[in-house]
Formats: C-alpha cells, structure tokens, sequence
C-alpha cells in the first residue's frame, strides 16, 4: 500500500512516498512555502513534479501544536496562515485516511529505524533496555519536546507545549549572573532555548556586536566573544536537559533536533555541555542516559512512513 508523506515545517515542506510501513522512501521533494499560497497549492505541484501516483493514504508532520477533533485532525502554519484539516483533505483526494501530527512526535515514531549514520553520539549508551522511555527535544525555530514510550503494541508519543513553560529558577539564576537586569526578557524555556531565544540571548550577552542570525552566530564562532558565548549557552542546556531527566525520566535517550542543538552540540561546546549534564545529581545519581542528535533530514519522512493507523472497529451483529 503506497502512502504519501510530508513533514511541512515553517520554511519548507518535504513530501515522499512510501510502499510499505516504514521504509524506503521514494520520490522525495522538497519545496519552499513561500513559493505557494495554501498547502493544497504545494501538494498538487508535488504530484505534478512526480506524474501523479495513487496512493492509498497520507501522514503529515507539522511543526506546530496540532489539534485532535471529532473528525480528525487540524493544524495551523502560524507565519503562512495555512491552515490544515485531515477531514478536508482525505475529501480532496478521494476519502482516504489522512493523519496530521506534530512534527516530534513524528520523529518518535521514527526513532527506531535510525541507523548509526541518523545520529551523532554526544554522550555513548552505556546498557538501555530498547523499550526504554525517550525524549525528543526539538531546538530550532521554536522548541517542544515529545516524550516517546515504545511499547511491544507500538509507539506512543506524547503531546507537549514545554516551551511556553516558565523558566526554570537554576536557569533563570544562571542568566541572571551573565547578564544581570536582561535576565527578565527570557520568561520562558522558548524564550531561551529556540532560534529566536539563541539570537536574543547573543544580543543580550554582547550588546555591542551587531545582530546576527543564529546561523550566522554559529558561523563566527572563531571569535573569542562568540565562542565564550557558545559555552555559555550549551553550559545552559546541560542544565536544562538535567531538568528534563527529572521531569520525563528517559532512560533510553535524549534525541535533540534542530539546526541549533545540532551546531551547538557537535562543535567545541560540547565538552562544555557533557561537563554539566554529567555531573552527579543527589536526587537521580542512576539516571545519565545518552545523548544523540538527529542528522537525517528525512527522519520525520521516516516516522510518518512507520506510523500505523488506528484500528476501525469490526461491524458485529447482536
């Protein structure tokens, strides 16, 4: 049964297919939204670009909170103003099953099928039970996290809006004693932790330098100011992550996503982030699990290809 599949993110959205449950995936695109009006616009030069196949279903990540409904799903691309409704679209392409679900919680149901080459090791896997509990934390233009329980019935990951949490008091200390009175912007963990959080943050610890994207503050990291910055920041999610222990207990791993996890923790601050997130904790002194960052672009693709619909209940007669 082909199955057609999107992870429609913020500034791009890419789309596959896929001929079994899981993997391979073929026919893959990507495409940005600002070339297009409404996600119906994007799908159709999709399947234009890949003479129009049939498929039997569709699965689509979307990196924003997605809504359940009587009907199914419906999800909104806040910065287009897209706006997207399962029911709607299975009636467009023929009443097919059509499931919409957040972005991380597509990347838990793909976590299993990563290979040693989807991920780069930041802190080794000591002895985990595969079924253990994991977490998903999605750094990048905002941040969420999905806690993914995997079970021998399946995959269940868990809705979250962690981001709009408060910041926590240890984090809010730290950045009060960097950059004293500026603390107060950063009310949240998004405030903090997401690309905008990053370059905010930058700005607030180098008032003077000019400002910079996140992309382009990792790309000056040559300059003693920025790399202090650098520390200081993966000093911050060391930090964070040590609450995240707590609060989710994954055992089986944190899986960061994400342009900034992914800069930050496979440069120089690493060391900087292993030296915090490693040190013993009174209250969890068991639980230092690994730490894995996710480099397969295609691995929300993955895990909206691994995703297994519900059940319908069968008909019985009395």
């Amino acid at each position: 049964m082909t199955r057609l599949v999107a992870d429609l993110g913020g500034t791009n959205c890419r789309l596959a297919l896929s001929t079994a449950l899981g993997r391979p995936l073929i026919a893959g695109q990507s495409y940005p939204n600002a070339a297009f009006d409404n996600f119906s616009d994007l799908l159709g030069q999709y399947l234009d670009d890949i003479g129009q196949p049939r498929f039997a279903e569709m699965v689509i990540a979307v990196a924003g909170p997605v809504k359940d409904t009587t009907a199914g799903q419906s999800a909104e691309i806040t910065n287009r103003g897209w706006r997207l409704d399962s029911q709607d679209l299975s009636q467009s392409m023929g009443e097919i099953p059509v499931h919409l679900f957040n972005d991380l919680s597509a990347l838990g149901h793909g976590l299993a099928d990563l290979e040693t080459e989807d991920l780069a090791i930041i802190h080794p896997e000591d002895s985990t039970a595969p079924l253990a509990q994991k977490l998903v934390i999605g750094i990048g233009t905002g941040f969420n996290v999905s806690p993914v329980s995997a079970t021998p019935l399946g995959v269940s990951c868990l809705k979250s809006e962690y981001g709009h949490v408060a910041l926590p008091l240890d984090l809010h200390q730290a950045l009060d004693a960097q950059i004293g009175e500026k603390a107060h912007a950063f009310k949240t963990v998004e405030c903090c932790f997401s690309g905008r959080g990053f370059a905010a943050l930058y700005a607030a610890f180098a008032p003077e330098a000019k400002a910079q994207s996140p992309a382009d503050i990792m790309a000056d990291s040559d300059r003693a100011q920025t790399m202090n910055f650098l520390h200081f920041y993966a000093d911050l999610l060391g930090q964070l992550s040590c609450n995240l222990l707590k609060g989710f207990l994954p055992s089986g791993g944190l899986y960061f996503a994400g342009s900034v996890a992914r800069n930050l923790l496979e440069g120089s601050a690493k060391s900087t982030f292993l030296q915090r997130y490693t040190q013993p904790d009174p209250l969890i002194l068991d639980l230092t699990p690994p730490v894995y960052c996710i480099l397969d672009d295609a691995a929300a693709l993955k895990g909206c290809a691994k995703f297994e619909f519900p059940a319908k209940p069968e008909n019985t007669q009395c």
